[in-house]
Order: C-alpha cells, then sequence, then structure tokens
C-alpha cells in the first residue's frame, strides 16, 4: 500500500514515514509547493495512492488550501486523507471540516486509528484489515477481536499491545520495546505494566490462543502465528 506525505519538512516526513511504515505502507513524501503529483509523474498512468496525509509542523503554513487542492483533483479527491499537524494548527485544521486529524505528538494507536476510519469511510473495510491468527482474528479498520467468530471485549490498551504483536510475529520484543511501542515514549509506568496487561490479554485469548504469545526468559514476549 502506498501512503504519500505533503509537508516541507523532512523531518515530519521522516517520524511520519517510520510510523506508516510500521502500518503496512510504503511512505514518499511529496513537495507540497508544487505539483500535487510526486515527481517524475506526469498524472497520465501514475499509480493512485491509498492514503494521503498532510502533515504541518509549527514552522509550516496551515495545511487548509493543500487539503482543499487535494479534495478537488479528479485523482486525489476519493483517497483516504488524514490530516496530521501540531497543536498551533489546530483550530484552522477543525476549520477545515469533517476530517481525519491526528495531533502531534500522536498518543500511542492514535495515527493507526485515524488512518483506519480514514480509509473505512472512503473504502470500507478491506480484506487487508483483518489479521488472522487460526480462528483469531482482528479487524483493525473496527478495533474488534474474535474468536472462532465469536467477538471477545478487550481494552483500549490490551488491543493494541495484541495488535502489536500479532503483526510482528515471530520477533522478540523486550518488555521496555513493548512500553515504548504500544504505551508511548512518555509513559512512565514501569515494565509490569506490560507482564499485567499480556496476563490479561491471555486470558481472554482462552486456552486455544493464549500460548501464542510466549515469554521469552529475561527478554520479553514474542507472538507465534
Amino acid at each position: 500500500m502506498d501512503a504519500w506525505i505533503y509537508t516541507p519538512d523532512r523531518a515530519l516526513a521522516g517520524e511520519l514515514s517510520r510510523e506508516l511504515a510500521e502500518l503496512g505502507f510504503r511512505p514518499r513524501q511529496v513537495d507540497a509547493n508544487g505539483s500535487l503529483l510526486p515527481h517524475g509523474d506526469d498524472g497520465h498512468g501514475a499509480r493512485r495512492p491509498d492514503l494521503v496525509v498532510v502533515a504541518a509542523g509549527a514552522q509550516d503554513p496551515s495545511p487548509g488550501e493543500l487539503v482543499e487542492r487535494l479534495r478537488d483533483h479528479e485523482d486525489l479527491g476519493e483517497v483516504p486523507l488524514v490530516v496530521a499537524v501540531d497543536p498551533e494548527h489546530l483550530s484552522s485544521a477543525l476549520a477545515l471540516g469533517e476530517q481525519e486529524l491526528a495531533v502531534r505528538p500522536f498518543a500511542a494507536g492514535e495515527l493507526a486509528a485515524r488512518v483506519s476510519r480514514a480509509r473505512r469511510d472512503v473504502n470500507g473495510a478491506a480484506a487487508g484489515d483483518i489479521v488472522r491468527a487460526g480462528s483469531l482474528e482482528l479487524d483493525l479498520a473496527t478495533y474488534q477481536v474474535a474468536i472462532a467468530g465469536e467477538p471477545v471485549s478487550f481494552t483500549y490498551m490490551e488491543y493494541e499491545l495484541l495488535k502489536f504483536l500479532i503483526t510482528h510475529p515471530g520477533r522478540v520484543f523486550a518488555r521496555e520495546a513493548l512500553l515504548s511501542a504500544v504505551w508511548g515514549y512518555d509513559y512512565y509506568g514501569g515494565e509490569r505494566t506490560v507482564d499485567v496487561h499480556v496476563r490479561r490479554v491471555r486470558a481472554k485469548l482462552g486456552q486455544e490462543h493464549a500460548a501464542r504469545i510466549k515469554t521469552v526468559r529475561s527478554v520479553g514476549y514474542r507472538f507465534v502465528r
């Protein structure tokens, strides 16, 4: 899946590229001051992206005019759109109307939720939004979990932990790494938080799937598909 990032700020584009790559996108920065198409694309036969992100940092101009240009573009007007802004641009972004709006710095899972909602609003829930491990299913568009077709209730952080593990199967993550990836760098809770949430997730997964979350002694956890 291709994601185009419209921002003049390379550092901001790099930050968003890393986040979008974690979500399975191939990110590409676009010069927001020139053509709406990436350099080298003349608009004839250019591959339309699966997602557009308009990003404005503290020193950048308001994204309003760019959003309007994207809305009016014959090839990009129907592409799912997320506006990512610093707090300085929040009021002007709200004036754009109904947009998926993410305010930096992002809370854990915020960008993923905004991207999923933007794609669902335009495309509906796509097949690629479902992650499966046996009879266990995670719907990334609706934040729902089901086992053998039966819904299972998870809290937001339990879901985020399970989603992170199931979308990175086989890799071992230290507790500190999971705290940073799932709870965010600004979270001040201890590593015991991870153990408590893993225990709760295993309990809800039941006997059939609890063992998919393996404990790696003295290191952390990994998920086995």
